[in-house]
């Protein structure tokens, strides 16, 4: 089965106007150090190389080039790169005329590699990476040929396939995710008045504005257009036959939803004039005020409640019996002190919750990258306990706060660095952890079979690989498969790894040891 060689043009297009409009935010933080500089030069730029990125990609896909041939093919797309950004880097800044540089660079050849030529060639290498990336998912998704008569014959290899789909959709996702997080914190430098500390913010630069909601509204469309290039693909597995009509209404209705999003964004504040302090004394100010109003309420209700009986015994009372003395009813709380400037509270917390967000966002990644440092510092035990304590206090109300501290503590205790490998000793398999020694039967199976010459190529993933080493070792599929699935789930899997598992990925790994063995170098 091979898959269909088109060009998905329409996928180039929005990744390259996703990047172009990323570059095009992140340079209204550099104006603010270089007013100076011009940055469509490098927009423009930016967007042609994501664009050349997606068609050279199509272009060894198709004609199948090994690693020689595709360097050899980006030799004259690098020289026309590095041509380009050195003339946009003397343009944007513009401190000289442009034939004055060349007669410099002409006496002095080694001029031409200053600081800006290297920060432009270094964001449009970037670029051309990110929209490689890219490409290659959206090539994974695309429907494959012959697939519908596998799909009766080979269900693994289906299954295999559906797996890796999903996994490109997954990264699609999560891409364009971190970018709005790099479009957040790029705006939010745009806008923090550094001349004085605590003033009022900057406005935001135009051409900003513009990339935020191009960079929304396409990545919205590149989302929606690989989701349905997903459920396309899975109806031609199935051999259901779908209606023309069925993709003009999803584009209409992702169209819709965008034109949502966008409306709602511009509802939304978009300028703060409070800073952190201000705005948890002020939002603090506003919660006290209304407990306070709430406490005179039911003080208020309880002096009635106790006047009630008073008012009934005046009721028996002789005519001439002095009446008791009327409470006085307490005074209201005073409002909350104003503050000199007028305070955007609504505006503050939204920014603040922002800001809170990427913080918990990028902690987030420091614990899934190094859950070592978390389990010496006992955070999931310590977390674990206050659970507990919680849960005494609140008993079945707060139930879902101790299935989500189980879950980031499971989530801490999760290993995602590669495992040690002990130098000049024998590795014990015998001290190693259940998921540690499933790592080992994967990774010391790829070691024979790179050494019989069947090595895995740095691209592939392990469905990938494990396809093409069955195709190798006919034999030996069903061990191959089975090794596959038992490494898939204990490096990238959620659920702990108990030792039955590392025991079931036992055998195959032996029979498959025993298979390469017997197997001569190619």
């Amino acid at each position: 089965m091979q898959p269909v060689r088109v060009f998905n043009l329409r996928g180039a297009l929005l990744t390259s106007v996703m990047l172009a409009a990323l570059v095009a935010a992140v340079s209204g933080v550099i104006r603010r150090l270089l007013p100076d500089w011009q940055p469509l030069y490098l927009t423009s730029v930016c967007f042609l190389i994501s664009l050349e990125a997606g068609i050279v990609h199509y272009t060894a896909r198709a004609e199948r080039m090994s690693l020689t041939d595709t360097l050899r093919y980006l030799a004259p797309e690098l020289f026309v790169l590095a041509v380009l950004m050195r003339l946009i880097a003397s343009l944007g800044l513009a401190q000289a005329p442009l034939g004055d540089d060349l007669v410099r660079w002409l006496y002095d050849p080694l001029s031409v590699l200053d600081a800006a030529f290297g920060a432009h060639m270094f964001a449009g290498i970037l670029v051309g990476v990110l929209a490689h990336v890219s490409m290659r998912d959206l090539s994974v998704l695309a429907p494959v040929s012959g697939e519908r008569e596998a799909a009766d014959t080979d269900r693994r290899f289906i299954a295999l396939v559906a797996v890796d789909r999903s996994l490109a959709l997954g990264r699609i996702g999560s891409r364009f995710i971190l970018g709005g997080a790099v479009l957040l914190l790029a705006l939010a430098g745009e806008v923090v008045n550094t001349a004085i500390i605590g003033g009022p913010p900057r406005p935001l630069a135009l051409l900003s504005v513009v990339a935020a909601l191009v960079y929304t509204i396409s990545g919205f469309l590149l989302y929606s257009r690989a989701r349905l290039v997903l459920l396309q693909a899975k109806w031609a597995q199935e051999g259901a036959r779908v209606p023309p009509s069925v993709e003009r209404r999803w584009i209409r209705s992702s169209w819709l939803l965008i034109g949502g999003v966008v409306a709602i964004v511009t509802l939304l504040p978009r300028t703060y004039a409070l800073g952190l302090l201000d705005t948890l004394r002020a939002a603090l100010g506003a919660v006290g005020y209304l407990l306070a109003t709430v406490a005179y309420a039911l003080t208020w209700l309880l002096a009635m409640l106790l006047a009630l009986p008073a008012w009934l015994l005046s009721l028996l009372a002789p005519a001439g019996a002095p009446q008791a003395p009327r409470v006085a009813s307490p005074p209201p709380p005073p409002p909350p002190s104003s503050i000199e400037r007028e305070p955007h509270l609504l505006a503050a917390i939204v920014f603040w919750l922002c800001m809170l967000f990427l913080a918990g966002y990028a902690l987030s990644i420091v614990v899934q990258r190094y859950p070592g440092l978390f389990r010496r510092l006992r955070i999931a035990r310590l977390l674990e306990n206050l659970a507990a304590w919680w849960a005494s206090l609140w008993h079945d109300t707060a139930s879902w706060v101790a299935l989500a501290v189980r879950a980031a503590g499971s989530a801490f205790r999760r290993p995602l660095s590669p495992m040690p490998v002990r130098s000049g000793a024998l590795l014990n398999l015998r001290r190693l952890a259940p998921r540690e020694l499933v790592r080992y039967f994967y990774r010391s199976t790829l070691r024979r079979a790179a050494q019989r010459g069947l090595a895995r190529a740095p691209a592939q993933t392990p469905y990938e690989y494990a396809a093409r080493l069955a195709s190798t070792l006919p034999e030996a599929q069903i061990d191959i498969t089975d090794l596959t699935e038992s490494f898939v789930a204990a490096q990238y899997g959620p659920q702990p790894v108990s030792p039955d598992d590392a025991a079931r990925a036992r055998r195959p790994w032996e029979r498959l040891r025993h298979t390469l063995r017997q197997r001569r170098r190619t």
